[in-house]
């Protein structure tokens, strides 16, 4: 099926049956019924347009669940509009989900089988003041943006006070959760808060924006990468190993891009939940093909 083609249903209280192809996954949040849940990105194969999949507890999901980045799944999804107004927020039965073949880059590292799904024209913003307007017109809350330059990346350590809150809600929501779909009551997996945010200034590239944005990064494989290095060496350590892979991924031979979201409770604050970064293509020399007729 292309981009731009649907079967599915209108209703958006429906159940659905629809392909996705997964972009990226947040930081994992404590939740009352699965302990923790992972906010996921993707995009709906039938229409071609950005969606936010939630509850899924994927760390305590069976291998065959357990999906990648860019890769297909098909499910059973509903759009969340009782809890949340957002049009690409969408619940999922994590019990439905079937792992379907993933968009591999191959060795030329060429995304351009992603990229046609991914930054359809809808999907692109040219500025935060721009998807801030669209989410203002019709409450949208996804979008990718193209930034003008890259300024800093930046390591901010969090305060005690907020860590400290962070254990108070995890504890009190393990001490009375029921897990349910824990048919094997597995050894739950304990998720500790992290240490660092880290954040990205950045320039739109939009002569109607002037300023210099500040996002956090809500992207799981930035606090992973953080775990692994932290395991590895040391804290300090860690963070740069973290600076310096956002400085490359973000630097001058990267087609960089963000995915932004929203939160439901302050729909005008955005942040970076995930990131596109594939190497830039260069452009052929003036007239190489003029002698085939290209």
């Amino acid at each position: 099926m292309t981009p731009g083609t649907s079967s599915a249903s209108n209703s958006p209280s429906a159940w659905q049956r629809r392909r996705i192809l997964i972009w990226g996954k947040t930081r994992p949040e404590v939740s009352q019924h699965y302990r923790e849940t992972v906010c996921t990105g993707g995009v709906f194969e039938d229409s071609g347009r950005l969606v936010r999949l939630y509850p899924i507890p994927l760390r305590y999901m069976d291998d065959a669940k357990y999906f990648a980045k860019y890769q297909w799944i098909t499910a059973d999804v509903q759009q969340a509009i009782d809890r949340d107004n957002r049009p690409e927020s969408y619940r999922i039965r994590p019990d439905t989900i079937a792992v379907d073949g993933q968009i591999d880059t191959g060795k030329a590292k060429d995304w351009a089988e992603r990229a046609r799904w991914v930054l359809r024209p809808d999907n692109v913003v040219q500025s935060v003041e721009a998807l801030q307007a669209r989410q203002q017109l019709d409450n949208s809350s996804l979008g990718v943006l193209k930034p003008k330059k890259i300024v800093q990346v930046l390591p901010e350590k969090y305060a005690p006070a907020e860590k400290n809150k962070f254990w108070e809600r995890y504890k009190a929501i393990v001490s009375q959760m029921d897990l349910g779909l824990d048919e094997e009551q597995r050894e739950p997996k304990p998720l500790t808060p992290p240490d660092y945010r880290f954040r990205i200034r950045f320039t739109c590239d939009d002569p109607a924006c002037s300023l210099v944005h500040k996002f956090g990064i809500l992207d799981w494989e930035i606090d992973a990468l953080y775990f692994r290095m932290k395991q590895k060496y040391n804290e300090a350590r860690a963070v740069q190993e973290v600076v310096k892979t956002l400085e490359k991924v973000c630097g001058p031979d990267r087609d960089t891009r963000f995915f932004l979201g929203n939160i439901s409770t302050h729909p005008t604050n955005f942040t970076i939940v995930g990131l596109w970064y594939p190497k830039k293509v260069a452009a052929p020399p003036p007239g190489l093909f003029d002698a085939v007729g290209v």
